[in-house]
């Protein structure tokens, strides 16, 4: 039977959405569109990609195409949920690297406006917030450690006899790396790799020189060059360039873009960016939740600390941005993490204390007002600029 020359524009693209972030290769949709010719499908896909409707997955026998329109959060978590060794291959896209996709503006507006209860960002604030990050940020490594075990080890150098050095090792590597951040606040390359070598640094320390949290002096602060990284647990494949200086280059540009963007889109970028291009050998959500802090701490806003961060909502997100380039998901966990930050930075009144306070209660109100802009009631209403 000959095969047609048409294809229904809406039909074809309504299929390649109904597929999913999986999408379907050309195979699939000659299947599906049998009375149709291979070189109509294959004009069809070029001409849709160059139109921006199509995104490209892969290359050669391997290419797959699927919908450049944002899909809901539910079939987000419903790709995630396949196995990611059966997920297919996410090459690292350079235009990944831009501030779009990013945190929606108005949302990002609405989380500087929740600041007047703000604690006065001085040194008694520093000494809470060390805590808080070390504790926080090492908790999504894997760390055993907990607040209590934190604060008797950065305060009073006491560390647990009872959890593995590599752990007391991860949280004083952090409070050095914060230390360093609060002193100097340029967003500048130096500064990020300078954190980078703080948090990474072994100290020739037998129990962590095998450990995956820490690197060799040649590798600690420098953009990685001739490392090839292999992410744990995810389709995604940064960009490999030995020789090229590629990752240094796209690093300068990538601390450039951040620049120009507001403060509470500059720490989103950041931290999701710097994971993204793999800028170090490891280590690069740690400096990347750390760098987040600089453009917040520059405009006089609370920090964030990431403490009551699931660690599955954090990998969940990170692997959505990685695969799909999709910030939905960290969006959400970026948005409500810092809110918590806010409350728990917050000089909240006595009054309010005494009348019940709900920490819960004001996360949920707040959260509402970033995400709909709709004004809060007492006592969320406070926290209002």
């Amino acid at each position: 039977m000959p095969r047609s020359a048409n294809l229904d524009f809406e039909s074809f693209l309504s299929t390649l959405r109904e597929a999913g972030p999986a999408g379907l290769a050309p195979d699939e949709l000659l299947q599906r569109f049998s009375a149709v010719s291979r070189s109509t499908i294959n004009r069809r896909l070029k001409m849709m990609v160059l139109a921006g409707e199509l995104k490209v997955l892969n290359a050669g026998k391997a290419t797959r195409y699927r919908s450049a329109r944002p899909y809901s959060i539910s079939s987000v978590r419903e790709y995630l949920a396949v196995d990611f060794r059966a997920r297919p291959v996410a090459v690292f896209q350079e235009a990944l690297l831009a501030p779009i996709p990013e945190i929606d503006a108005d949302q990002a507006a609405r989380l500087g406006k929740i600041q007047a209860l703000a604690r006065p960002l001085d040194r008694r604030f520093l000494a809470d917030f060390l805590i808080d990050l070390s504790w926080a940020s090492s908790l999504l490594e894997g760390s055993t450690y907990s607040s209590l075990d934190t604060e008797a080890l950065v305060q009073y150098g006491e560390r647990n006899p009872e959890k593995p050095a590599e752990d007391a090792l991860l949280a004083l590597n952090h409070s050095r790396a914060i230390k360093h951040l609060w002193d100097n606040r340029s967003l500048s390359v130096s500064t990020l790799c300078k954190v980078h070598e703080l948090l990474t640094d072994n100290h020739q320390l037998p129990e962590a020189i095998d450990s995956d949290h820490f690197l060799p002096a040649a590798q600690r602060g420098v953009p990685r060059e001739y490392e090839k990284v292999n992410l744990a647990r995810s389709a995604y494949q940064p960009p490999y360039r030995p020789g090229s200086g590629y990752v240094a280059q796209a690093f300068e540009t990538l601390v450039q873009t951040a620049n120009l963007l507001s403060p509470v889109q500059a720490a989103f970028y950041l931290m999701t960016r710097i994971p993204y291009l793999q800028v170090f050998a490891n280590g690069n959500k740690r400096t990347a939740r750390l760098a987040a802090n600089i453009p917040l701490l520059n405009a006089g806003l609370l920090p964030i600390s990431f403490v009551d961060m699931r660690k599955a909502d954090y990998i969940e997100a990170m692997a959505a941005f990685y695969e799909l380039g999709d910030v939905q998901l960290m969006q959400d966990v970026f948005v409500s993490g810092y809110i918590r930050s806010i409350i728990r930075s917050s000089n909240i009144p006595a009054a309010m204390k005494l009348s019940g306070f709900r920490p819960e209660g004001l996360h949920a109100e707040l959260l509402q007002y970033v995400r709909s802009g709709m004004h809060p009631s007492a006592p969320a209403a406070l926290f209002l600029i």
